[in-house]
């Protein structure tokens, strides 16, 4: 049988029927052997849809990366079965990738006058779907900070990462409202990806009297005062559900000292080797752990902790935290 779920099959078989109708429309530009060689490639895999033998390899017949498949619907065969050629293309393709998103990540310590903060990026892979956005304001007073995680993984989630970056770095280039922005960046997703695709997101800017915040359907924002620990709950969708959507503003309140963590479920549904989750109340301890070091410290603290629990076991998602402390 297909190694993919009838609903990706679905999704794939038209894209494959596009790409023979455009190879059929720009035939007489191109070579008669080419094109025919494509088209042969194009209806076999159509036939292996019709057959039940799509995204498995032909050499070993287990599945074929999920992410190669969403790149190019025509693989044939697994990472484990490609020619040496090939697997060198890859492999060069994948390094371009890691410098592209290494580029793209903001310096690991972004401040202002009155705030601070650090960030951890750790890709399960070679290349990861979370998103981690600092910047500082056109005058200078403010930041502008988010975390999210596109849908997927590898390269696939990659590229969609990128592509949101390339949003919001746009929008903020127009200082709008945060809200806006917000609204903005998930009609620009919503339009630009294809209907499977979303991406979690909470994101938020420093003001006078501690942070304006909006979460996209994203992990529970931290807010870590003096006296305890707040969990702040979503205010809207996950971005590129629906074109229309409405997110709003919470105003959270910091005093000098407390600080605002951000990260993915890369952290806190992390398992162990019997099972169990790193889960919420594991990373609040972790974070007081290194609260008297400030921003690096404390994010410092988790990603070690978060070592000790998986206890040698591989890290199975993208991991991204980052810390926003207020100075004082």
């Amino acid at each position: 049988m297909n190694a993919l779920p009838a609903h990706v099959l679905y999704e794939l078989r038209p894209k494959i029927v596009e790409r023979r109708a455009r190879l059929e429309a720009a035939a007489r530009r191109m070579s008669a052997d080419y094109v025919n060689d494509l088209l042969a490639e194009i209806d076999a895999a159509l036939g292996r849809i019709d057959g039940g033998t799509y995204g498995r390899c032909e050499s070993c017949h287990d599945p074929i990366e999920g992410d190669r498949l969403d790149r190019n619907p025509l693989e044939r065969f697994c990472l484990d079965h490609l020619s040496e050629k090939e697997l060198r293309a890859h492999e060069q393709d994948l390094e371009l990738a890691m410098q592209i998103q290494a580029g793209l990540l903001p310096a690991r310590d972004v401040a202002t006058r009155d705030w601070e903060t650090h960030y951890r990026y750790q890709p399960a892979g070679v290349v990861g779907g979370d998103y981690c956005e600092i910047a500082v304001s056109s005058d200078g007073n403010s930041l502008f900070f988010a975390v999210g995680d596109v849908a997927g993984k590898g390269v696939a989630a990659s590229l969609l990462m990128t592509h949101l970056n390339a949003v919001f770095r746009s929008l903020l280039s127009l200082d709008l409202p945060l809200t806006e922005v917000m609204s903005r960046a998930n009609r620009l997703f919503c339009e630009s990806t294809p209907a499977t695709h979303y991406a979690t997101l909470a994101a938020g800017r420093t003001t006078e009297g501690g942070v304006e915040l909006c979460n996209a359907g994203h992990c529970r924002p931290l807010a870590l005062r003096r006296g305890g620990a707040e969990w702040i709950d979503a205010t809207g969708l996950p971005l590129g559900l629906f074109c229309n959507g409405l997110y709003s503003i919470r105003q959270i309140r910091l005093e000098p000292g407390e600080s605002l963590v951000l990260y993915s479920d890369g952290i806190t549904e992390g398992h162990d080797g019997n099972g169990n989750a790193y889960e919420e109340e594991r990373l609040i301890h972790a974070l007081g752990g290194g609260a008297g070091e400030g921003a690096a410290g404390m994010a410092d603290g988790v990603l070690e902790d978060v070592t000790r629990f998986r206890g040698g076991g591989a890290q199975q998602d993208d991991i991204t935290l980052l810390v926003l402390r207020r100075r004082g």
